[in-house]
């Protein structure tokens, strides 16, 4: 599993409702404190569109009753959520919460029925040992800026040489300059099978970054590669050029704890067209699998599923490792092709695939 972790999802509290309207029969909900008003019939059919894009492979599978009840929360929800946006305020009211949450309950009800339980992500988080650490020089060479370890971490068997052999894979994949903003390169471990690879900001801006490799996960020649591509399109979509790191969440662009994209930026642009419809479902239970049920063809893995920060990442990593693009039929095909809007992106991946001799 790669993860990311100095960017934590945002986490909405979940309030539970108690008292406040009635269930209906199909396991719908009658309302949250009444309607704040009546929707136009232009908002009504956007509405409608945003519930047919939260239930995805659900759609054409619920009862004429089970979508009703999703859309009778989706249009107590909409004029809330207008406003919200209107204000460019990130943070939900109470009262939006919790038909976003009512809304989820009903979306993983109904998964359970026609789909089946995919119960949750289940991951566990090991102890990490930390077992060298070196500085990154301006000329893309390692030093070491922390003593090795002694009798603990020598007890995992690695070497200098080891430690020097990751480094050396890991800037013979990327171009020359691919590098110049990290200044450290840790190796870790937390065990066999766990994380393989994380990168870090190095300071509070964004500007500066660290990666750090786990050698015991690393012996996969092909999973190395994605893990460091995945690692690395993170740097990408989410240094100083392309966000901001700040307390203040807005509503206009994407944004997650202490981060918010600028708009044009890439991870922006993936939000808008692909995210911006069922990222609330996504953030009222960040568990369940069910969501990945829910939007299987969406995804390149399962994983992806699980931000847009971590699936633009995912996408990254098909589309330098893919031959040709993708005909684009499918979500998860129009994702990896979403990159090739971007010269940049577009010389990057012909510059990767040259190191790792796919050309």
């Amino acid at each position: 599993m790669q993860k990311f972790r100095p960017i934590a999802v945002l986490l909405l509290t979940l309030l539970l409702l108690s008292g406040c309207g009635d269930e209906a029969a199909s396991g719908g909900f009658a309302g949250v404190g009444g309607r704040p008003r009546e929707l136009t019939e232009e908002e009504s059919a956007a509405a409608s569109a945003r519930v047919d894009a939260q239930l995805g492979l659900l759609s054409g599978r619920v009862t004429e009753e089970e979508y009703a009840a999703c859309l009778d929360l989706m249009e107590q929800l909409w004029p809330l959520r207008q406003e919200r946006l209107e204000k460019d305020k990130g943070e939900k009211s109470t009262q939006e919460q919790r038909l976003v949450d009512k809304l989820n309950d009903l979306y993983e009800e109904y998964t359970i029925r026609y789909i089946g339980d995919g119960g949750t992500w289940g991951y566990s988080y090991p102890q990490e040992r930390t077992l060298a650490v070196f500085d990154i020089t301006s000329g893309g060479e390692i030093e070491s800026s922390q003593a090795l370890p002694g009798k603990g971490a020598s007890q995992e068997g690695y070497t200098a040489a080891d430690y020097q052999a990751l480094w050396d894979q890991m800037t013979a994949m990327l171009p020359a300059d691919a590098w110049e903003d990290f200044t450290r390169f840790i190796v870790f471990t937390d065990g066999e099978y766990e994380t393989l690879a994380y990168v870090q900001q190095a300071d509070d801006a964004g500007k500066k970054w660290e990666i750090a490799v786990d050698p015991a996960d690393a012996g996969d020649g092909e999973m190395f590669v994605e893990t460091v591509l995945h690692e690395y399109s993170h740097y990408l979509t989410l240094n100083n050029e392309q966000v901001k790191y700040t307390a203040r969440q807005t509503a206009s662009t994407y944004n997650e704890e202490g981060m918010v994209a600028y708009e044009g930026s890439y991870l922006d642009d993936f939000y808008q067209r692909f995210w911006a419809d069922y990222l609330d479902d996504r953030l009222s239970d960040m568990d369940t699998y069910n969501f990945f049920l829910r939007h299987e063809d969406d995804f390149v893995t399962d994983y992806a599923s699980s931000s847009p920060s971590e699936d633009i990442a995912e996408s990254f990593t098909y589309f330098v490792l893919q031959d040709e693009p993708q005909p684009g039929d499918a979500v998860w095909e129009q994702k990896l092709n979403f990159f090739f809007d971007y010269p940049q992106m577009v010389s990057l991946r012909q510059e990767i695939r040259a190191c790792l001799g796919l050309t």
